[in-house]
């Protein structure tokens, strides 16, 4: 596995090296000053910028960028826009709940990145499962697990920082029964339409390692606030 590299002197680290340094950094850095008041907020604005910056180096180790691939990745952002532009127009898919400003742009009160949130994951998860010799709907119902898994120690988070507001609380089971069903139906949609060998990319590892130490670090944290 090319993460092994990293233990080769700093004079003989490649692009891959650097750059999975910054993402760690970017969720590191960004990790530590949320815990502070005073810069809390301005980290917080970088969201949208983080999920980019991710999505786009993900995309550099891509290795075969073909026209699928791309209508694919087209498919996952405007699959969850649309789902959630339904859950916040109705209230009957994950729950009641509206988006804050934190995202940026938004249509009809959802903004246009979360769809590159469910991008990035679906991406990432499908990317780490590419060697395994499962059927699809396997490592597709893995990927949700995995996703939904990650939205428990997201909402925590994104409730305290104000990406998104609840109207029901607790957070109800329904929106995670949900990011289960449409995370492993649109992650089979993507291993559908990719060829396994295509997928494999380490720095999948490096970001959704990142982001699940991040929100767990959070989530830890505010248990002791």
């Amino acid at each position: 596995m090319r993460l092994k590299s990293f233990a080769l002197p700093i004079g003989q680290w490649t692009s891959f090296e650097w750059l999975a340094l910054l993402i760690v950094s970017m969720h590191f850095f960004g990790f530590v000053f949320m815990l502070w008041e005073s810069t809390a907020a301005f980290f917080v604005s970088l969201t949208p910028l983080n999920l980019l910056v991710s999505l786009g180096v993900m995309l550099y180790f891509q290795k075969n960028r073909t026209v699928r691939f791309a209508l694919s990745c087209v498919l996952m952002w405007l699959g969850g826009f649309l789902v959630e532009l339904a859950g916040v127009q109705t209230g009957v898919i994950f729950g009641h709940y509206t988006y804050g400003d934190v995202l940026g742009i938004k249509i009809c009160e959802t903004p246009l990145m979360i769809g590159i949130n469910w991008l990035l994951l679906i991406y990432a998860i499908a990317s780490i499962l590419a060697d395994k010799n499962w059927p699809i709907w396997q490592k597709a119902l893995l990927a949700g697990a995995v996703m939904t898994l990650l939205d428990v120690l997201i909402e925590p988070f994104a409730i305290r920082f104000g990406l998104w507001h609840w109207f029901d609380a607790p957070v109800p089971l329904q929106n995670y029964v949900t990011w289960l069903i449409t995370g492993s139906l649109m992650a089979a949609i993507f291993l559908y339409m990719n060829k396994s060998s295509s997928l494999k990319n380490d720095m999948s590892v490096v970001v959704l390692f990142s982001q699940f130490l991040f929100f767990l670090g959070h989530n830890i944290a505010m248990l002791f606030a």
